[in-house]
């Protein structure tokens, strides 16, 4: 059942440039957008196929998705989209996370825990200010404009002008703060762009635990960052179940929490607290980056340690 938009609602002031046209064959960033806004607004609008993988390539899958839009709001079908195909998926992309944030019952499933963000010119290391440099980077391989920083988990001066550029490039107010709407929408893109990806293709930094143990219907990017920790490591000690990566805790993770805390000699809870979370974290790193692996059965530390 579809979500309708009216068509009298009010007015959205879209700040964003038409880039041109675009089409089938296309490969740039306007792609790469097209598709996060397209899958937003299949939330609402299930005739409008949901976008696997979400990258910069207008492929036929594109072509079908834009197709259903036009035929759903009365443009012309021709599968290309131009200037009025363009404004027309900003203002209903615009009107379907204001709907999502004003309704219990249509929710992008984009919401995440935060701590408190700092200051800018604050030297504190904050966990949040470090995951977001890391999506800055994931970002900054689509977007030119977005220029990669350290992960440092500082709010500095370059990480503030990648923030303003990321918020210039998907039409925020440019302020270098990372307040709920930038965050939200950058956590959106990165899920789209990293949960289809191979867990091989992924490069994970040390990311500090963000201060919250996450359990069995914990949601957000926390949960979607342990996913893509789990995901590699699972692919390698094959006791340990593949997980989804959704950022929704479900049982399948909680499965293979469970499982990973057993080899590695926590108590099995299944949740994933400090202990665990630095646990993943270096396991991790040490398999993706060492020239070590284990054989057979994961005794908890790696074979060659």
């Amino acid at each position: 059942m579809s979500v309708r938009i009216s068509n009298v609602s009010p007015i959205v002031v879209i700040d964003t440039p038409f880039p041109g046209e675009l089409q089938l064959g296309d490969i740039n960033e306007h792609v790469l957008t097209l598709k996060n806004e397209l899958n937003v607004i299949s939330v609402n609008y299930p005739d409008i196929p949901r976008l696997y993988p979400v990258d910069q390539v207008f492929d036929e899958s594109t072509e079908t998705a834009v197709r259903n839009f036009q035929r759903i709001f009365q443009l012309p079908v021709t599968g290309t989209v131009g200037k009025a195909t363009w404004f027309e998926i900003k203002r209903i992309y615009e009107a379907v996370r204001r709907l999502a944030s004003s309704s219990s019952e249509v929710i992008i499933p984009i919401e995440i825990y935060q701590e408190n963000i700092p200051e800018p010119g604050t030297n504190e290391v904050f966990p949040t200010i470090q995951l977001a440099q890391y999506f800055l980077n994931v970002l900054s391989v689509y977007y030119d404009a977005i220029p990669a920083v350290d992960i440092n988990g500082i709010l500095d001066n370059e990480t503030q002008y990648s923030i303003r550029q990321f918020q210039r490039v998907m039409g925020l107010p440019p302020t270098g703060l990372l307040d709920d709407e930038t965050w939200n929408l950058m956590y959106s893109y990165i899920l789209g762009i990293l949960e289809t990806l191979p867990s091989s293709a992924i490069s994970l930094p040390a990311l500090l635990y963000p201060g919250v143990v996450l359990i069995e219907g914990s949601e957000g990017a926390n949960v979607f960052i342990m996913q893509l920790f789990l995901s590699y490591i699972s692919s390698i000690i094959l006791s340990i179940p593949p997980v989804n990566t959704s950022g929704l805790f479900d049982a399948q993770m909680t499965t293979a929490v469970t499982e990973f805390q057993r080899l590695s000699g926590i108590e099995p809870t299944g949740m994933i607290d400090e202990e665990t979370w630095s646990e993943i974290v270096d396991v991790y790193r040490q398999m993706r980056f060492s020239s070590y692996r284990p054989i057979g059965q994961y005794p908890g530390t790696l074979i060659g340690e």
